[in-house]
């Protein structure tokens, strides 16, 4: 009889490994998870935002009590301003539709630049550029520096205002004319007080002692500087008797007399 070890052969035992679990569960459920949280985070941030804004858009909440304006002022007064912006204070600073305010403040004729601000915490802040108006234009019109005709409804600036007219967008010759012929009269006594171009295009100019004076169409520069240069020694002394100084001539000029005089005389 034989003896001897008897050698079992079979599986191996089984050991477990919870590192390797582990890394096997993060790698299948981690990023599902990662963006579920963000997710809910997301959406916790959002519940805020929305609750907040609620409450800082609720009327009663953070009202305007105040207007505040910036600007030189002339022909508009702060009261112009409170009437119209007045409306809006007591309103929510966050709220209050600021635009509605710019148009009705840009809608005013005296009114060339305008922009409109909230000041934190209680404030509209307005800053604008009012019209310079250089004089009347027409009937019914104003005409500002820049050439641009408009309407005023008050006017609180002193004059007096020179009157111009003359055919649309002609607005910045007969500015340019009107000082042009001012500068060269004026160290002569006479004050331009009004300019026109008639559709013709010929020019009439009337100055303060009611002479006027007919320059035509043409040479409109070279006919005022004869009419200045003869002024002194021929027209002024019997300025109370002119009506009418015409200077459509070559060499010369045509006087209408006022009513003892009727018929013209050459110069």
């Amino acid at each position: 009889m034989r003896f001897g070890h008897r050698h079992r052969r079979g599986a191996t035992p089984l050991t477990r490994n919870p590192a390797a679990a582990w890394e096997r569960w993060k790698t299948v459920w981690g990023p599902p998870l990662r963006w579920l949280g963000v997710a809910l985070a997301l959406a916790a941030v959002g519940f805020g935002l929305r609750v907040g804004d609620q409450k800082l858009r609720e009327p009663g909440a953070f009202p305007l009590r105040q207007v505040r304006v910036e600007g030189e002022l002339r022909n508009l007064a702060e009261a112009d301003f409170h009437a119209v912006a007045g409306e809006y204070l007591g309103r929510n600073f966050f709220v209050a539709n600021l635009d509605a305010l710019h148009a009705a403040l840009a809608a005013n004729p005296w009114i060339e630049q305008v922009s409109v601000r909230r000041w934190w915490p209680d404030t509209v802040e307005i800053t604008l550029r009012e019209r310079i108006a250089f004089g009347y234009w027409g009937e019914h019109e104003m005409v500002d520096v820049n050439g641009r005709r408009f309407r005023p409804t008050v006017l609180r600036q002193p004059g007096p205002w020179p009157r111009l007219a003359g055919p649309d967008g002609h607005e910045k010759t007969l500015i340019d004319a009107y000082r042009e012929t001012r500068a060269l009269f004026e160290p002569l006594g006479l004050k331009l007080v009004k300019l026109v171009q008639d559709e013709r295009r010929a020019w009439w100019l009337t100055f303060d002692n009611g002479l006027e004076v007919y320059v035509g169409r043409e040479r409109f520069e070279e006919r005022l500087r004869r009419l200045a240069r003869i002024y002194p020694r021929v027209l002024a002394g019997q300025i109370d008797r002119i009506a009418v100084v015409d200077l459509r001539y070559v060499n010369g000029f045509a006087v209408r007399w006022k009513a003892e005089r009727p018929a013209p005389a050459a110069g």
